[in-house]
């Protein structure tokens, strides 16, 4: 069966497809755990809306991890529902407190002109996620790298994958999507080609649900432009390479353009990510030189 509104993968795992897709399981004959709930209150006003043909009160919401496309729903779900919102210990505090995601990608308390629904959600309270997978049975896979505690879940024959990888067309747009953790998304991308076999669909947080030989294809895809990235990047460190005229210069060659501070600075923390990761690697050194911060290619 499938509406507009609502696509049924199995007897007991729905999908709500939207910007943000959003996994519905079904617990028992009367309950549901919701997986993510988009950006904003018509996100949730849109899930909330989209089930009410499968007579099923929600019993919980699981967030994949804290960004703000992910939970920007909740608070409207809590409200109608009151269903208990559970994440890993990692994300939860931003969850809560979603003003922690524009405060780290600015680096001080953030300015109005970033607490916007963009970057930041109405918080509420959170609990454990492996409190609610004791209870219910679903499994829970770590895909840590886009944030540093985000999850991906099981159900049946269904792999619920959240950001851990991206459509073609937004790799062959950006070059590389956002991580926090580069290096960690890397690792969890070969882990998904280890087991999306398994299964029967492959659901990622954004584009369409895809069959498991599909899925390998664009996890390959991701990894390769996770590859080439951390190339680019190094290879346009020099001697002494100021750290901002660097992050210019590769928003450049990557052909991305800037038009706000928000995505300036979510392009910027994903570049930091593999200038971090290229330091830990012992490939270059970060420095102060005349007052500037500046990364220099080590001489091995």
């Amino acid at each position: 069966m499938q509406t507009q509104r609502l696509l049924r993968l199995s007897d007991n795992v729905y999908v709500v497809p939207g910007r943000t897709n959003a996994g519905v399981l079904v617990i028992d004959n009367n309950e549901c755990v919701i997986i993510d709930t988009g950006i904003d209150e018509d996100s949730g006003r849109r899930i909330f809306n989209a089930i009410k043909p499968l007579n099923l009160r929600i019993r919980a919401i699981v967030n994949t991890h804290h960004h703000a496309d992910h939970i920007g729903g909740n608070s409207l779900l809590v409200k109608r529902s009151g269903a208990t919102v559970y994440a890993t210990p990692e994300d939860r505090p931003f969850i809560e407190r979603p003003v922690l995601e524009p405060l780290y990608l600015f680096g001080s308390f953030p300015p109005k002109l970033l607490r916007t629904k963009l970057l930041e959600a109405e918080g509420v309270p959170v609990r454990d996620l492996d409190d609610l997978r004791r209870e219910v049975g679903f499994d829970v896979v770590p895909l840590p790298g886009h944030t540093m505690g985000m999850v991906g879940i099981s159900y049946g024959n269904v792999l619920f994958t959240a950001d851990s990888f991206f459509s073609l067309d937004v790799i062959r747009k950006y070059g590389a999507p956002y991580h926090l953790n580069a290096r960690l998304a890397l690792e969890s991308l070969r882990k998904l080609l280890e087991v999306v076999g398994k299964y029967g669909y492959i659901v990622p947080a954004h584009g369409e649900v895809l069959k498991p030989q599909d899925a390998v294809g664009v996890i390959n895809e991701n990894i390769n432009a996770i590859n080439k990235l951390r190339e680019l990047v190094l290879n346009n460190i020099g001697d002494s390479t100021v750290l901002e005229d660097l992050i210019v210069r590769l928003l450049s060659l990557l052909g991305i353009s800037i038009d706000s501070p928000h995505n300036y600075l979510l392009n910027r923390s994903a570049l930091l990510s593999y200038i971090a990761w290229l330091s830990d690697d012992g490939l270059l050194t970060i420095n102060t030189v005349g007052d500037k911060l500046v990364v220099s290619r080590s001489r091995i």
